[in-house]
């Protein structure tokens, strides 16, 4: 059966990555939630909020990222981070409410951080 939690472990990850990497967004506007019984294939997955849905809702929360604890949380250190990253990276600097595909150039940027990424790991700082 499928439930969700709040994931506040994702969202300290999250924070400390858009320190680092000078993301610029406002993640007090993104809900961090970890699934468990998903059927997905997927590690996690970011997702804008509809208007509507804002509007009845949470009007504050533009973008969830979900993780799925059954893939996610049996990833080191720098795999957690490295998903966690890679989800950020969909969510616009502008927080429009759109995403990012895997096309822009945002993604090509990843390799470069990804030194980054595991010195936060090696340094405990995650």
């Amino acid at each position: 059966m499928l439930s969700f939690e709040a994931a506040p472990d994702v969202a300290a990850v999250a924070v400390k990555l858009n320190e680092r990497f000078g993301l610029g967004l406002d993640l007090g506007r993104v809900a961090f939630i970890r699934s468990r019984g998903s059927r997905s294939r997927a590690v996690a997955r970011t997702l804008g909020t509809p208007s509507q849905w804002r509007f009845v809702l949470n009007p504050g929360v533009l973008y969830v990222v979900e993780v799925i604890a059954e893939r996610f949380d049996s990833l080191d250190c720098a795999g957690r981070a490295w998903v966690v990253l890679h989800e950020l990276l969909h969510i616009p600097p502008s927080m429009s409410g759109g995403l990012r595909n895997h096309s822009s150039p945002a993604f090509k940027a990843m390799n470069r951080m990804r030194r980054g990424v595991e010195a936060m790991c090696t340094n405990a700082s995650i």
